[in-house]
């Protein structure tokens, strides 16, 4: 087949998006087919690849990590017609570029719904923002203009079928790359960071964004810390938060346990992963929880609140450890968790197995399949 992936983020931008999206394209040129590829130029220079298409954008002047495409590309409209199959990951301005093509060549288009917007409208500023019917049915219009749907996890399909999308919806998990946690290690997160082989090594890996619940997570881990006094809590990653949360760890007395990264990439993440004791992750608003699964994939089990598509990533008991949104209850959970060897190692087999079902490898098959079911004949 040959399928067009349309999306507002790709590399060299890292998100999950852009990770599912790469991964997507390289499985599936493996299983033999034509991948085209439709996403913004940055302003960092690329080198020209074959069938990508970058479409000149700017910075979304709200949120400076994302972009807004201008939604013309000459190059790029000229191979629309030759497309069995289109897949948006995003419904934004190549989103609408994908709405088009569709409609316009009779193109099945598949979409994915990869991010709970309703819980991302405080990027917007308030005489700006909608309320939260406003933006389901924005959302609901768009999937309902599109052939089918994937989402992540069942909570999301339940949300859509909520805000009214009639489409067919395919509840297909993307996975991690399972050949990133098979590759020697790059660095050693523990000597490089200063953290003593000795003592409890804590996670979060993700964007330092108010939609991922970063405040509640430091007091859980204050109240961990009053108890497991050696341990560091390591939050890997940057986003639009980082300030904020270095003055409340300042104000809440934990400068020597916590620790900044910033951003890292994949392979140096993946170290981290594996050096971790926990992952620990409050966020409420995950369609899936990426992070997740590569915390999994590494061998550290996590403790997570459970809602949204947290719940069909962690099995409550058997990969993981699931909580209510309640700091004394989360933190009580990591500490006897740690307190109990037999439990943690029976977590970590339970969650590599899960990270191995959840591969892109695999949700590339079941994709397949999808795209089978719809394409043009």
């Amino acid at each position: 087949m040959k399928i067009g992936l349309f999306s507002d983020a790709y590399l060299p931008e890292i998100s999950g998006v852009t990770s599912v999206v790469s991964w997507l394209r390289r499985e599936l040129e493996r299983n033999g087919h034509e991948v085209h590829i439709y996403v913004p130029a940055y302003t960092e220079p690329q080198e020209r690849e074959s069938r990508v298409y970058r479409f000149h954008s700017r910075r979304f002047i709200f949120h400076k990590a994302s972009r807004v495409a201008l939604p013309y590309n000459r190059r790029a409209t000229r191979t629309f017609k030759r497309l069995d199959i289109i897949h948006s990951h995003t419904p934004f301005s190549l989103g609408l570029v994908a709405l088009g093509a569709s409609a316009r060549y009779r193109i099945p288009h598949i979409h994915t719904y990869h991010t709970h917007l309703v819980a991302y409208r405080h990027y917007l500023p308030f005489p700006l923002r909608p309320p939260k019917r406003t933006t389901a049915e924005l959302a609901a219009w768009f999937c309902n203009r599109c052939t089918a749907v994937t989402v992540p996890s069942n909570p999301m399909r339940e949300e859509l079928l909520g805000y009214g999308v009639k489409r067919p919806i395919h509840v297909l998990p993307f996975g991690v790359d399972q050949e990133l946690f098979h590759r020697p290690p790059v660095w050693d997160p523990r000597e490089s960071l200063g953290i003593d082989p000795s003592v409890r090594l804590y996670l979060y890996a993700g964007r330092l964004a108010a939609e991922k619940n970063l405040d509640f997570l430091l007091r859980a881990y204050k109240r961990i810390h009053a108890v497991d006094r050696d341990s560091v809590l390591v939050l890997a990653g940057d986003g639009p938060r980082r300030l904020a949360l270095e003055r409340l760890v300042h104000e809440e007395g934990l400068e020597k346990a916590v620790v900044f990264t910033g951003f890292l990439d994949h392979p140096r993440l993946v170290d981290l992963y594996k050096a971790a004791d926990l992952f620990i992750f409050a966020s409420k608003t995950e369609t899936e929880g990426l992070v997740l699964v590569e915390a999994m994939a590494g061998g550290t089990p996590p403790v997570a609140i459970g809602e949204m598509g947290v719940l069909d990533v962690v099995e409550d008991g058997v990969s993981g450890l699931l909580v209510p949104e309640d700091e004394e209850k989360f933190a009580q959970t990591v500490l006897s968790l740690m307190d109990d060897p037999a439990r943690y190692r029976k977590l970590q087999e339970g969650a590599l197995k899960r990270a191995k079902e959840l591969s892109v490898q695999n949700a590339t098959q079941k994709l397949i399949e999808i795209y089978a079911q719809y394409a043009k004949k």
